[in-house]
């Protein structure tokens, strides 16, 4: 039976009767930049890996998502086939951000560039499938019709956007998170920050960006002394973030 990503995820990705709740305090904007996230490439469609999984999938091979747990063979003689076709990465991160509690204070904008300069951008209503095949039929549906779900869209597709064009249309200061950045302790550094900030994490495995972060954000930073995985970072993100603007709680002594 082939399968019908739409037709599972539909009650999932419905929005709120109301809308999240919205406030005039600052907006942080969480970019999950060079994300692994894209179709299966025309140059290895035709491989045994991929071709099995598009048969049992019931799906042409060209519009699947390149997942490396199943496409590995695939992905071995592949350009950089030892970081890509990671879809978990931003199945995580989309998790992350949008049960958050500053999503629901309508203070998060959550968005993902790809390695392919593709950018999707989720509307705070979004509720994502937490079941990962599901969310890999939806990302599929994405990239086939550009928006879903059809009528009301909640996620949308823009192609052809660097994250050069896309930093440029986010608010100030601009800091990309990496290992090889200026250690900061985290807390201190956005308590002292004010207004908005935009945070650019990794969406790949290890290595660094492709994107020339360096040059393109006001800061390159890191927060711990041993690599993190970039749920890690973005799940420290949110708290500070939400934290920097929490009433102090009360010295029980």
């Amino acid at each position: 039976m082939p399968f019908r990503p739409l037709e599972d995820v539909a009650c999932l990705l419905a929005r709120r009767l109301e809308g999240p709740e919205r406030n005039t305090d600052s907006v942080l904007t969480l970019i999950l930049a060079d994300a692994e996230l894209e179709p299966v490439p025309q140059a290895i469609a035709g491989h045994p890996a991929v071709r099995t999984s598009a048969k049992r999938r019931g799906r042409s091979p060209t519009t699947m998502l390149l997942d490396s747990s199943l496409h590995h063979p695939a992905l071995k003689r592949f350009p950089e086939g030892e970081r890509r076709g990671r879809p978990d990465i931003a199945h995580l991160f989309t998790l992350l951000c949008l049960d958050s509690v500053i999503n629901g204070q309508g203070q998060l904008r959550t968005i993902i560039h790809t390695r392919n300069d593709d950018v999707i951008r989720l509307a705070a209503e979004t509720r994502i499938p937490k079941n990962y095949p599901r969310f890999v039929g939806l990302m599929e549906d994405l990239f086939q019709k550009g928006a879903v779900p059809e009528g009301q869209p909640l996620i949308t597709l823009e192609r052809g956007v660097t994250l050069e064009t896309l930093l440029s249309g986010c608010p100030s200061p601009r800091w990309a998170f990496a290992e090889t950045g200026e250690r900061v302790n985290l807390w201190p550094e956005l308590a002292a920050l004010e207004g908005d900030l935009t945070a650019v994490v990794g969406g790949f495995p290890h290595g660094d960006f492709r994107s020339p972060v360096a040059r393109l954000c006001d800061r390159v930073v890191s927060i711990h002394e041993e690599p993190l995985r970039a749920w890690t970072v973005t799940s420290e993100i949110l708290v500070a973030y939400r934290q920097r603007s929490a009433p102090p709680t009360a010295d029980p002594t």
